[in-house]
């Protein structure tokens, strides 16, 4: 099961050419961005998008949900430079939406109601439909992490 959800997940990594103190230095310097940056500890930090179609946010209004995000860890290389490895995670509404078919089928099940036929088709459409418009909107938030730290911080893009 986590290697399903793993390959379900974005994944990309970053080589600053610099040590991490460097790189936070610059980061905290070069505010303008497209995005918004909260640091989580001293190696880690999420990535926020400002509109987030679905979540209903725009502009980043920060309320129980962070609306699109991704994570980024950052680790010092033998060679002086520093890893930024860029992912993503499962989103609570897929487990939402698991639970809740579960919840649904044990219903059926253990009722005397015959279950529509339509709900065995509903749940996996509603997961695939939401990873969808999720993806589209992770894989753009991603694009302009990316070339912030490509062109503002002036690192070199490796994929992982």
């Amino acid at each position: 099961m986590k290697d399903l959800i793993d390959k379900t997940l974005l994944k990309e990594s970053i080589e600053f050419k610099g040590s991490i103190s460097e790189l936070k230095e610059q980061i905290r310097f070069k505010k303008e961005r497209k995005f918004k940056l909260d640091w989580v500890s001293d190696n880690e930090f999420k990535f926020l998008s400002k509109l987030s179609v679905g979540t209903i946010m725009l502009n980043y209004n920060p309320g129980y949900f962070d609306g699109i995000k991704g994570y980024a860890k950052i680790t010092e290389l033998n060679n002086g430079n520093t890893k930024i490895e860029l992912t993503t995670r499962l989103r609570i509404e897929m487990y939402f939406i698991g639970i809740l078919s579960v919840i649904f089928l044990l219903i059926f099940l253990f009722s005397n109601e015959k279950m529509p036929v339509w709900i065995l088709f509903l749940f996996p459409l509603m997961i695939i439909w939401f990873w969808i418009v999720y993806r589209f909107q992770e894989k753009r938030l991603f694009e302009k992490v990316i070339k912030y730290l490509k062109t503002e911080l002036k690192t070199q893009y490796n994929t992982v």
